[in-house]
């Protein structure tokens, strides 16, 4: 594997274990699009047994979406970890008048 790219200059590495900041945007992801679809909808109130309902209809939506909420996180997780436009070559262009 090449050190650095050779278009723009970006240093390639092994990504590091972002195992374990994925699964903390996965959850949050998670979390946060699950009330946006079910506390509109259906409404959550602890007077009723809406919570158990949010909970199961929650899980099944997890269970399908599972592959897609994984590569989402994986992908927002990377973004906010690459730096991009720090290469030598996006240098190289900012000094070309």
């Amino acid at each position: 594997m090449n050190d650095h790219c050779s278009v723009c200059g970006q240093k390639l590495q092994k990504e590091s274990y972002v195992g374990q900041g994925m699964n903390y945007v996965l959850i949050m992801l998670t979390f946060f699009l699950n009330i946006l679809w079910y506390w509109p909808i259906f409404g959550i109130s602890p007077k009723d047994n809406s919570v158990y309902y949010f909970v199961a209809s929650s899980a099944g939506v997890v269970i399908l979406l599972q592959p897609y909420y994984m590569r989402l996180s994986r992908v927002l997780y990377v973004y906010f970890l690459v730096k991009y436009g720090s290469g030598p070559a996006f240098k190289q262009q900012e000094s070309i008048p």
